[in-house]
């Protein structure tokens, strides 16, 4: 009787571990990939927010906690999985932690998907530890019902040391931001049902800066986030969206007018008709100077 017992737990045992081995096989891992696993006082240092997915996933929300003698002052979404942010990276100095959320239509799958990359300082020597919030970092599944996956987050301890010198890691980029297409919607929820620009766009070399509209003339210009307000609600004239990147790198769209000027509503075609209307008149006017 005994040895049947002991033959029961032991398969049990088996059992249990090998559901355990394929569950974790399976699980999402969020991780970190420190540029070095020893971080200097002097210059910036990188680290990359990464995911292994075994199966395809399609959106994110993290909170990533940053304790000791680091500070980040830049986030980089070059290259990153996520395609449209939620919620950009924000930094809350208070409670030390990093948060962000976005969307990758289509899914990924596969290993060391990039999330982004945190530049930090470090003010003085100690430990830092870089770690996940467990409640509030949730990957979803790329189905229908979007299901939560299962995840694996680990947490990295990287030694902060006096004298040591962190060399940037800095890749040329001379490309402008990809192609995209900027559109106007309405929507009675938002902006009481005014006209707004939604866009979006990457750069998969240094990361989009910032965004620029330009309601009628490429030189009058706003810096915008998406959805921005259109101040010209008559939708008559054309719409330039810049996308410009962390190196200077430009790309511009632009959006033509839904409901165009009429030639006769051109001030510049009035001033045109009254100059030429002035000049005939005075081609008039001595000519019969002449005859008389």
């Amino acid at each position: 009787m005994e040895t049947k017992i002991k033959k029961f737990l032991i398969i049990l045992l088996i059992t249990s571990y090998w559901l355990l081995i394929t569950n974790t096989a399976q699980a999402a891992r969020l991780y970190f990939e420190p540029q070095e696993l020893t971080i200097g006082t002097s210059g910036e240092f990188s680290v990359a927010v990464n995911i292994d997915a075994k199966d395809r996933v399609n959106a994110f929300s993290a909170a990533v906690s940053i304790s000791g003698p680091l500070i980040p002052f830049d986030i980089n979404e070059a290259n990153s999985v996520i395609n449209f942010w939620i919620d950009k990276p924000n930094w809350d100095q208070t409670t030390r932690i990093l948060t962000f959320s976005g969307i990758t239509p289509g899914g990924f799958e596969g290993e060391k998907g990039r999330l982004l990359v945190i530049k930090f300082k470090a003010e003085k020597e100690g430990l830092a530890v870089l770690s996940f919030d467990k409640k509030k970092t949730k990957v979803y599944l790329h189905t229908a019902n979007g299901t939560e996956d299962s995840l694996v987050l680990e947490k990295i301890q990287l030694p902060v040391v006096k004298g040591k010198e962190n060399i940037p890691v800095e890749i040329p980029d001379n490309d402008p931001p990809e192609w995209f297409s900027p559109e106007i919607s309405q929507d009675p929820n938002m902006f009481d049902g005014k006209y707004f620009l939604v866009f979006a766009t990457q750069d998969k070399g240094s990361g989009i800066d910032h965004y620029e509209v330009c309601e009628g003339s490429k030189t009058r210009c706003a810096t915008a986030e998406s959805p921005y307000l259109l101040q010209n609600q008559k939708l008559n004239q054309k719409i330039f969206v810049k996308a410009i990147d962390k190196s200077g790198n430009e790309r511009m769209a632009t959006i033509e007018p839904r409901y165009p000027l009429k030639w006769y509503e051109f001030w510049w075609i009035w001033g045109i008709i009254i100059l030429v209307i002035i000049a005939l008149v005075y081609y008039v006017v001595e000519k019969n100077k002449k005859r008389n």
